[in-house]
């Protein structure tokens, strides 16, 4: 029951960050001119959160989800959390990596 949970943590909290991180992608305006930089902000920002990603899973499960119980159950909830940690990192990567295909002309296109 314990991995289910940290299962579920991760994937929750890979899809509100792919969220914010198309949020805040949208909010920054196009710039004019012969050299924007509007595209390298947006690829930064996205970047950022996905390297925060992973730290974020494991603290929100690890301080927040914990379970009280004996040692084994907890050693297989972190075992279980790390896991779920990699995989919100690579689904965070897989889903702004299709979401920047599907909308290459707009603001999120500009992630990859």
């Amino acid at each position: 029951m314990e991995s289910i949970t940290a299962y579920v943590i991760s994937g929750i909290t890979t899809l509100v960050l792919l969220l914010v991180a198309a949020v805040i992608a949208t909010t920054i305006n196009f710039e004019r001119g012969s050299r924007p930089k509007d595209a390298a902000k947006r690829k930064t920002w996205f970047w950022v959160i996905g390297a925060l990603n992973p730290a974020l899973i494991f603290l929100l499960g690890y301080f927040i989800f914990k379970p009280d119980a004996n040692v084994m159950i907890v050693k297989r909830f972190i075992h279980s959390l790390s896991i779920g940690a990699a995989c919100g990192f690579a689904g965070y990567l897989l889903l702004g990596f299709v979401l920047s295909k599907i909308y290459k002309n707009g603001k999120i296109g500009h992630w990859f």
